[in-house]
């Protein structure tokens, strides 16, 4: 239509201007052999009577020419053929309008052939499938429907590795993690080493883990390196790892994961819990951290954002501040560089770069300052963040920070 609707309309237009062009003409003749009647009547060539009989006749003609033309111009409208001036013209426009109608018929001709060979329409086909799977809460008969849905899909062309991805969630939504973990192996093999791999795999080590009754095995840890090489991030590979280093005790491998897993997805509703279960093994760790003696200790998590990218050798200094008390010196600091990050930086008493130190104050804040001066005082262009205020009860606290905007 892009292309037949202004063609349609070229042609009325041209057919409109030859009709006036053809009534221009005769009433120019018109006029022209008017004058020549009158000229001859001067002269004495006609009488009067025979004057008028020729102007009645010559109006006759012209009133009669325009009467055949509305008519053939009307006839032409209505089956979208309009004459030109001249046989030349009309070849050359027929010529020139045949272009677009060729245009016209073989762009959709050549959209959809080519479609068919480069286009995703299967896969267009089975998003209703999939969003019924992730729509799909605590329903047995909709994962039994989506089941057989999918099941038919992937017998027709196996190779379709979502859908064997969806029919093993729509397993595991019935708890045959068997059949899951089956149908999310054929969904992982059929991936390239990308994210989404990772992603699979890390279902599959999760499903393996149910089926072997919640204990690590070989054939789980083979799995989980291959998703650790593609993507050490990855959300089900880590709560894994976290829980089994949890049933293990071992406290450090459960901090790093936990850590790892609050710097995939920082805003994740887990991860206050996980912050808590990281103090609560640093607390096992420590001991008795609430010794007066040893006072307060504050473990930093810093790291800078996805996307700043700085020199290795800026300083990068942490300070311990009074949250009551504005202005007054650090109580406690530490300096490193750019090139120590990412890292967990540990403030208590011996941390002291004055006459205060962390037992002092009741309240306090981090901050963390990445200077382009290598001076401790924030400047235009300086890169810093700063906790909220807390109360360290004289007990371990844990503060994640990450460096990501510049001062203003």
């Amino acid at each position: 239509m892009f292309v037949l609707a202004p063609l349609w309309i070229r042609t009325r237009s041209v057919g409109l201007e030859t009709q006036e062009l053809r009534e221009y003409e005769n009433i120019t003749s018109f006029h022209e052999r008017n004058n020549e009647l009158e000229a001859e009547l001067a002269a004495g060539n006609l009488n009067q009577d025979q004057f008028d009989a020729l102007v009645a006749e010559l109006q006759q003609n012209l009133l009669a020419d325009v009467k055949t033309e509305g008519k053939d111009q009307s006839k032409a409208a209505k089956t979208g053929k309009a004459k030109s001036s001249s046989p030349q013209k009309e070849k050359h426009r027929r010529s020139i309008s045949a272009i677009p109608i060729a245009l016209s018929v073989l762009i959709p001709v050549l959209a959809y052939t080519l479609y068919s060979q480069w286009g995703y329409i299967d896969e267009i086909e089975l998003v209703d499938l999939y969003q019924r799977t992730v729509n799909n809460v605590d329903d047995p008969e909709e994962a039994q429907d989506l089941i057989v849905s999918l099941g038919e899909v992937v017998r027709d062309d196996a190779e379709k590795r979502w859908a064997w991805y969806f029919l093993a969630e729509n397993f595991a939504n019935l708890r045959m993690f068997a059949e899951a973990e089956i149908a999310y192996q054929q969904s992982a093999d059929r991936f390239e080493d990308v994210p989404d791999k990772a992603l699979v795999l890390g279902r599959v080590a999760m499903a393996k883990y149910i089926n072997a009754d919640f204990k690590f095995t070989p054939d789980i840890l083979q799995v989980i390196e291959q998703v650790r090489a593609i993507n050490p991030g990855e959300t089900f590979t880590l709560q894994l790892l976290i829980a089994d280093a949890e049933q293990r005790q071992d406290y450090p491998a459960m901090i790093e994961y936990s850590r790892a897993l609050i710097q995939a997805n920082p805003n994740s509703a887990q991860t206050q819990a996980l912050r808590a279960n990281i103090m609560a093994a640093q607390q096992s760790l420590a001991g008795d951290v609430q010794d007066v003696a040893s006072g307060p200790i504050v473990d930093v998590n810093l790291s800078i954002a996805d996307g700043v990218h700085l020199a290795d050798n800026l300083r990068v200094f942490i300070a311990a501040r009074n949250a009551g008390r504005e202005g007054m010196p650090p109580l406690a600091a530490i300096a490193l560089t750019v090139a120590d990050l990412p890292t967990t930086i540990r403030l208590d008493n011996s941390s002291a770069v004055g006459p205060f130190n962390l037992s002092s104050a009741e309240t306090v804040f981090i901050s963390a300052l990445i200077s382009f001066t290598n001076t401790a005082n924030p400047q235009t262009g300086d890169y810093r963040v700063v906790s909220e205020n807390f109360a360290h009860n004289g007990q371990h606290a844990v503060i994640d920070l990450v460096i990501a905007d510049q001062i203003p």
